[in-house]
């Protein structure tokens, strides 16, 4: 048995972490990590998908990585793994582990990893506890949000199933996630709820009319923001077709949408055009994508993030401008409805569409917010603070593995992750 004493060495292994040609790529994974607390000394491996027509395909889907650098002071190396198109996405998985498992093994002559920290159960979590049992080393799988869509296929359902039960210990990110893996055969004392984090120093409120006049946007007038990939699951022509309906309501009405392209999609001409035959080109700005250090500016800006996503785990957008003072509209998915429990928080939109959208920007433009209140609904829950909870578990499996994981949710009533409660 392990002494709680021991320095613990963690293999990090995901296919989305920050690197040279995408520094937003998997931020979260590296904040967390980052909040891990003394004790704890990590290597990244971070495989990149390889397939010998992509770049025909889906030129920028793809960016070039080296086999090796250095992210924030953290050893990266990204092996390559042939990923076929189409239906050969469901061998992703299998493909992964044979193609990382070199890395692997000169990683392990160096660095002699105790736990591997896999990130999303698919295709990195089927293939981190693939590679686990061929070298005796215990999974600990974290599910981010995807893991609701692919249980629904026939080909990868299965592959959750084996991954989730097998592993050392699953961390999901939200209640609804937790349940899935339950659902799919994790033992439910395996399985904790650990949402994600927030930095309360770099995410806080700032003067509205500063940041407005920074970004060179008119300091008159309401102002929506949505911060995230230009997918369809986002839902940014929803909030266009809200800003259009609203319009005549706030003559002054101006929607910012900071994103790019990422591999869920890329709208943004799309957006655009869509924008174009609304007639509110002059009240949009597609800002692109913007670094992390310059978010605070765009969170401070608005009166309103607006998020109509149809799929989150635990959206870390929604708790920066929650920690910047800035209420929220947005869909319940994922962590969200725990997140806006108390109204003072911001506004659940009702139904997934343009209406449903309009009502609830509306709902909230028509309210005053007390931006310390929304502030508080997040203070506490600092990447430290998630850090320490993850810390618990990956210990744990070294120390005691039959003990059960920490606030295991009851099934039929998850309970939530924990927030701090508005004053």
């Amino acid at each position: 048995m392990r002494s709680e004493q021991s320095p613990v060495k963690v293999l990090v292994f995901t296919t989305v972490f920050p690197n040279a040609a995408q520094p937003h790529h998997g931020i979260f994974v590296r904040r967390r990590l980052a909040g891990l607390p003394p004790g704890f000394e990590a290597r990244v491996v971070a495989p990149r998908p390889w397939f010998p027509f992509a770049s025909r395909l889906r030129p920028s889907a793809r960016p070039v990585l080296p086999a090796r650098e250095v992210v924030e002071g953290i050893a990266v190396e990204h092996p390559r793994f042939l990923s076929l198109p189409i239906v050969g996405k469901s061998l992703d998985g299998v493909l992964l582990a044979l193609g990382a498992l070199p890395a692997l093994l000169r990683l392990r002559r160096r660095f002699a990893f105790d736990v591997i920290d896999a990130h999303f159960a698919y295709p990195d979590g089927l293939a981190a506890v693939l590679l686990g049992r061929l070298l005796g080393v215990p999974v600990v799988v974290t599910l981010r949000g995807t893991e609701l869509l692919l249980a629904a296929r026939r080909l990868r359902r299965p592959q959750l199933a084996f991954t989730l039960s097998r592993a050392a210990r699953v961390i999901a990110v939200s209640a609804e996630l937790a349940a899935l893996a339950r659902e799919l055969g994790a033992p439910p004392e395996r399985v904790r709820v650990v949402s994600n984090g927030v930095d309360p120093e770099l995410f806080r409120p700032l003067d509205r009319a500063a940041c407005r006049r920074r970004l060179g946007i008119p300091e008159e007038g309401p102002v929506l923001l949505t911060v995230g990939t230009l997918s369809a699951r986002k839902g940014v022509h929803l909030a266009l077709d809200a800003v259009a309906a609203l319009a005549p309501r706030w003559p002054g009405l101006r929607y910012l949408v900071v994103g790019g392209s990422g591999p869920e999609g890329a709208l943004g001409e799309s957006l655009r055009r869509r924008a174009e035959r609304l007639g509110i080109v002059s009240r949009v700005v597609f800002a692109g994508p913007r670094s992390r250090t310059d978010l605070p500016a765009w969170y401070g800006a608005a009166d309103l993030f607006v998020l109509p996503s149809d799929l989150e785990g635990c959206p870390n957008v929604v708790l920066e401008a929650l920690a910047c003072g800035t209420p929220v509209v947005a869909t319940g998915v994922g962590t969200i409805p725990e997140l806006l429990a108390d109204p003072r928080a911001g506004v659940l939109i009702a139904r997934r569409d343009a209406a449903g959208v309009a009502a609830g920007v509306a709902a909230a433009l028509e309210r005053s917010w007390d931006r310390e209140a929304v502030r508080g609904r997040v203070l506490a829950r600092s990447w430290t603070a998630v850090g320490r909870e993850v810390a618990e578990e990956l210990r744990a499996v070294l120390t005691d593995p039959a003990a059960p994981a920490a606030a295991v949710p009851v099934p039929g009533a998850p309970a939530a992750p924990k927030m701090e409660a508005l004053p």
